[in-house]
Formats: structure tokens, C-alpha cells, sequence
């Protein structure tokens, strides 16, 4: 259930609650889908999650989070590491009160070391907070890549790209394909090793998109069955989580 949409005598007192909060990002995603995507595709991966967890509170999504990697494309919008972790200190401060969990998600992966840094470094007595992965099961960096792996040889016979490539576009065919330009097929694409070496992505990439995969290859099935993944993986970390 969406907290905006709650009433305050919806909390009970001295009972404890859940809490999702969602972070998506606002930055450039080449020229073929919109700023938007990372947080269409977290909106969309919530969505789906919450109909297994009907009593779990989903909180406003953060539209603009960590994206200075991509500050070389005009109207991306971003927050300091320094800035994001304050952002989420209070939030979960506001929440400290009545929560029992604070889930926090975010499939923008510059987020990803800000989340796990705030966490490690801010404690909320006895309250959990917990960085939820889509990708993985459990911590990224005790996990070997194997749903990106599996996407890599079963799904798009290929490398699985680093930003705004195949299976961004894909997700997003599904997500409002409205929004999607489709890659025309003689738009050449050019392989990069480490993209986000220089944390300025327009250095390596003038056009922000970041796939090695050497041919284009958008539809909506491979999108329903990469968000499928990502979906099973958020409800399997939040089981594992709910049940500690």
C-alpha cells in the first residue's frame, strides 16, 4: 500500500510497520529512451513486489539520487553521495518511531555503494534497514553475477549492457513503450571497457549508451523476462529478510 495514499489514524498504535523506499534517478539514457528510465523501471519493480507484500508501506519515490557520472549530458539531475545519505538519513529518521524494517531499493546502480555506505554507517536503534537488491541474492559482493549471467547467455545471447543498451530498452517497451525511440539497425554501436572509469560516461560514451552486445536487440519479450528476474529476486531478498 502507497503511503500517500493512508490517512494518519490508518497507523495503529505501539504496533510496528514495514516500509519500501524506492530510489529511482534522473539522468540521461542515450537517445532512445528518457531521463526517466531507472525510475519507471523501480516503479514498475515495486508495483509488481507489493501485490506479494500487501501490508508492506511503499514511501514516495526519490526521483533524483547519485547520477554525476552522467553530468556531461545536459538535464540529468543529481545529489552527492554526501547529499543522497542525508536525504535517507531523514527519511528513516521521520520513520524511526513505528518501524520495524525500512527496505530501501533502487535499481539506478550509481546508488548502490551510497545505500550500503549509509547503512553501514547510520544506526536506528532497533530498527532494520536494508538495501534490497533486484540483480542478486543476499550482498552483491558475496554473490557471484548469476542473473546477469543468465540474462547474458539466455536471454540476449550477449554481453548484458551497463546503461541505456538493449535490455534498458527492452524494459522500458514493456514498462510504456511510448516513450522508446527503437535504435534504428545501421546505429552503430561501439565497444567501451569500463564505461564509468572516469565517473563522466560522456568521455567514454558521447552518445550515453554504455553496450558491448554487438548488435541491437529490443523487444518486449526479452524485457518481461528481464523484469520477471529482477521481480523473483526483490521478492526472494525481502523474504529473506522479513524472516530474520
Amino acid at each position: 500500500m502507497r503511503l500517500k495514499k493512508l490517512k494518519a489514524t490508518d497507523f495503529q498504535e505501539g504496533q510496528k510497520y514495514d516500509f519500501l523506499f524506492p530510489i529511482g534517478a534522473t539522468e540521461q539514457h542515450g537517445p532512445f529512451i528518457p531521463f526517466g528510465t531507472d525510475t519507471y523501471i523501480t516503479d514498475y519493480l515495486v508495483q509488481k513486489v507489493s501485490k506479494e507484500f500487501p501490508e508492506l508501506i511503499i514511501l514516495p519515490t526519490l526521483e533524483v539520487s547519485k547520477s554525476q557520472e552522467h553530468r556531461g549530458f545536459y538535464g540529468t539531475l543529481w545529489l552527492t553521495e554526501e547529499t543522497l545519505k542525508a536525504v535517507m538519513f531523514d527519511i528513516c529518521n521521520s520513520l524511526k518511531d513505528r518501524a520495524r524494517n525500512i527496505f530501501i531499493f533502487s535499481c539506478h546502480g550509481g546508488n548502490y555503494f551510497s545505500i550500503k555506505n549509509f547503512i553501514r554507517e547510520e544506526k536506528f536503534n532497533d530498527i532494520n534497514i536494508v538495501h534490497i537488491e533486484a540483480r542478486f541474492l543476499g550482498p552483491y559482493e558475496d554473490k557471484e553475477k548469476e542473473d546477469d549471467e543468465y540474462i547474458e547467455k539466455n536471454i540476449l545471447n550477449g554481453s548484458l549492457d551497463w546503461h541505456a543498451g538493449n535490455s534498458e530498452i527492452s524494459n522500458m517497451l514493456v514498462i510504456d513503450e511510448k516513450l522508446v525511440k527503437l535504435p534504428p539497425k545501421n546505429y552503430l554501436k561501439t565497444k567501451v571497457e569500463d564505461p564509468f572509469e572516469t565517473d563522466n560516461l560522456v568521455e567514454k560514451c558521447p552518445n550515453g549508451i554504455a553496450d558491448n552486445h554487438p548488435k541491437w536487440i529490443t523487444n518486449k519479450d526479452i524485457g518481461k523476462r528481464i523484469l520477471d528476474i529482477y521481480v523473483k529476486r526483490m521478492i526472494e531478498n525481502l523474504k529473506l529478510h522479513d524472516q530474520k
